[in-house]
């Protein structure tokens, strides 16, 4: 089914082209919990060049794609049925890319061999909507993560219905193995930020042994 693009400024050149999907699921679409996370990036905070990045529920691919941009190797992941948005969208943008990036099959809570070693970064964006998706999220998290991976989390925040308790509930679970810190608003690029998109760092909580 044919698609509509959405062009992402980018600091340093030309705007990356992402192919969008009009009907399906949630990973169709650039969500701007993406786009705060990408400009995020750019900013410079975390430094990307030649750093192993993975991306989890990428959908169009928006957040690693711009981090291949900054000089990263990155595998941006999601379910089967998204591979070929990513495909289409890495075609789309490799003049862009610095680093290298491809895309992977992730399902949440299955193995993750092959994503071994642990990268030095893992990018989220708006992956927390689904109650049932909590447990096998945060299992991957717990697997992918080394002692210096360091986990960007962006997510818009919801009133709506159960997606408050799902939150909660995320952060709490989240808790028992990981060390959170939120980064301040003013840390976010100027321009693509709002009150109430958060972006928080995650580390494993160290192990005294």
């Amino acid at each position: 089914m044919a698609g509509f693009v959405r062009e992402l400024e980018r600091r340093g050149g030309p705007a990356l082209r992402l192919e969008q999907r009009a009907a399906g699921g949630v990973g169709c679409v650039v969500w701007d919990a993406a786009l705060v996370l990408a400009k995020f990036l750019e900013t410079g905070a975390c430094p990307l060049a030649r750093r192993h990045v993975l991306e989890l529920g990428a959908g169009t691919g928006a957040v690693g794609i711009m981090a291949a941009t900054l000089g990263a190797n990155v595998t941006v992941t999601d379910l089967e049925e998204l591979q070929e948005l990513l495909m289409v969208n890495i075609e789309n943008n490799k003049h862009l890319v610095t680093g290298a990036v491809r895309a992977k099959v992730l399902k949440w809570g299955e193995d993750v061999t092959e994503f071994q070693p642990p990268p030095d970064y893992i990018l989220m964006a708006d992956c927390i909507y689904y109650e049932e998706s909590l447990e096998p999220l945060l299992k991957t998290l717990k697997d992918l993560t080394g002692p210096d991976t360091c986990v960007l989390c962006c997510y818009e925040q919801r009133t709506m219905g159960k997606n408050p308790e799902i939150e909660r509930k995320y952060f709490e679970l989240l808790q028992r193995d990981f060390e959170l810190e939120k980064i301040p608003l003013d840390k976010h690029d100027e321009e693509y930020r709002s009150e109430d998109i958060h972006i928080v760092n995650i580390h494993r909580k160290q192990t005294v042994g």
